[in-house]
C-alpha cells in the first residue's frame, strides 16, 4: 500500500498514479483513505491542484524513502556476498552518451560479469542529476557534478570542434585551417600548436544548436561570446549526432565533438575546424551519490568504464565483442 502513496506523491495526481499502477482511480483513493484512517492523519491535501502532501504526508514520505534506501542497501550487501554471481547496476546518461559511449562499456562489463543485470536510464542532464540524488539510479555519466553531493571519476576528455557544411563559401578562405582526415585520426589536432580557426569569421552564418540545458548548448554560447558575437541560431535540436547530421546536410554550422566524428565513417561529410582553446575542451565523468553504499558490482562498473574510455582515442579498436557463451 505504501507504493500507492508514493506514486500519488510523485505524480501529484490520483488519476495519473492510478494509471501507472494499473488500477482504477476510485480503488486507489479507497486504498489511500484506508492508510490514512489507520494512521489517524491525512497524507494529502485534496483541495489543491495538483495534489500536495500535508505535514504528516511529508513525514510519511521521508520515512518511506529512508526505508527504501535501507532495503536497497541490504540487497546490495547480500549480492556482494555472492561475489558477483548475481547483482544489479543502474546506470544513467544523456542520449548521445548512452548511444555511443555506454554500449562499449556495458559490452566489456557483461563479458566479465554476465550474471549482473544492468538498467540504462536515458534523459536530460538535470533530470538525471535529480534521479541520482534521489537514488533512483546508482551511476551517472555526464560532463559535470556537484562535488558536494556526488563523487565523480574522470573517464575521458572531449574536444569541441566546429562543423561547417562543405558548401559554405567561407571554407575556400580557410582551407589551410581545416582539419585533415589524417590529422584527425592521428590526433594531431589535439596538439597545443595545431592550427585553429577564428570563430569570429563565422559570426554571420546560421548555427544549429542543441536545446538549453545541454552542455554542448552552453559551451557553444560561451565560445561565441568569447569570440564577441551572439550566434544566429536557425535550428534547435535534442541530440548531438542529429546536430552533426543537419550540419553535414548543409543546414548550418554546428558545435560537435571529436567523439561524434569517431562514431561516423564519413569524416569528409563536412569541413571540421579546431577552435583550440581550453574552453573547447570538456571532461566526461562517471559519478555516484556521496554517503551511500556502493556495491561490488557498481565498483567494477566504474573500473570497467575508466578502462574502456581510456581507449576511445584510438577508435575503440580494442573493445571486445560480446561473448554470450560466458
Amino acid at each position: 500500500m505504501s507504493d500507492y502513496v508514493y506514486e500519488v506523491y510523485k505524480e501529484k495526481s490520483f488519476t495519473n498514479a492510478a494509471k501507472n499502477l494499473f488500477i482504477s482511480q476510485p480503488a486507489l483513493s479507497t486504498a489511500i483513505k484506508k492508510i490514512e484512517n489507520e494512521l489517524g492523519v491525512e497524507l494529502f491535501d485534496r483541495s489543491s491542484s495538483p495534489v500536495v502532501l500535508t505535514d504528516a504526508g511529508e513525514a510519511y514520505i521521508k520515512a518511506l524513502e529512508e526505508i527504501k534506501v535501507i532495503e536497497k542497501n541490504l540487497e546490495y550487501e547480500l549480492n556482494d556476498i555472492t561475489n558477483l554471481e548475481k547483482g544489479y547496476v543502474s546506470i544513467s546518461a544523456a542520449n548521445f552518451i548512452s548511444s555511443y559511449i555506454i554500449p562499449r562499456i556495458i559490452l566489456t562489463y557483461k563479458n566479465r560479469f554476465p550474471k549482473i543485470d544492468i538498467e540504462l536510464i536515458e534523459s536530460n542532464s538535470s533530470d538525471l542529476h535529480e534521479r541520482l540524488l534521489a537514488e533512483e539510479t546508482e551511476l551517472l555519466i555526464d560532463y559535470s557534478f556537484d562535488e558536494r553531493l556526488f563523487k565523480s571519476y574522470t573517464l575521458m576528455e572531449e574536444q569541441v570542434l566546429l562543423s561547417v557544411p562543405n558548401g559554405n563559401p567561407l571554407n575556400r578562405k580557410f582551407t589551410e585551417y581545416a582539419i585533415s582526415k589524417e590529422d584527425f585520426y592521428e590526433n594531431k589536432y589535439l596538439n597545443s600548436d595545431y592550427k585553429t580557426v577564428d570563430l569570429r569569421k563565422f559570426s554571420d552564418e546560421p548555427y544549429i544548436f542543441l536545446k538549453a540545458g545541454n552542455n554542448t548548448h552552453d559551451m557553444g554560447l560561451k565560445l561565441c561570446k568569447s569570440a564577441g558575437f551572439k550566434p544566429r541560431v536557425s535550428l534547435y535540436l535534442d541530440q548531438l549526432m542529429t546536430s552533426y547530421n543537419f550540419s553535414t546536410s548543409g543546414m548550418g554550422i554546428a558545435f560537435i565533438t571529436d567523439t561524434v566524428i569517431r562514431n561516423t565513417n564519413n569524416f569528409d561529410a563536412s569541413t571540421i575546424y579546431s577552435l583550440g582553446t581550453d574552453a573547447a575542451k570538456r571532461t566526461v565523468y562517471i559519478g555516484h551519490k556521496r554517503n551511500r553504499y556502493i556495491s561490488k558490482a557498481v565498483k567494477q562498473f566504474i573500473s570497467v568504464a575508466i578502462e574502456v574510455c581510456s581507449s576511445f582515442g584510438n577508435g575503440f579498436s580494442n573493445i571486445p565483442k560480446w561473448n554470450h557463451c560466458n
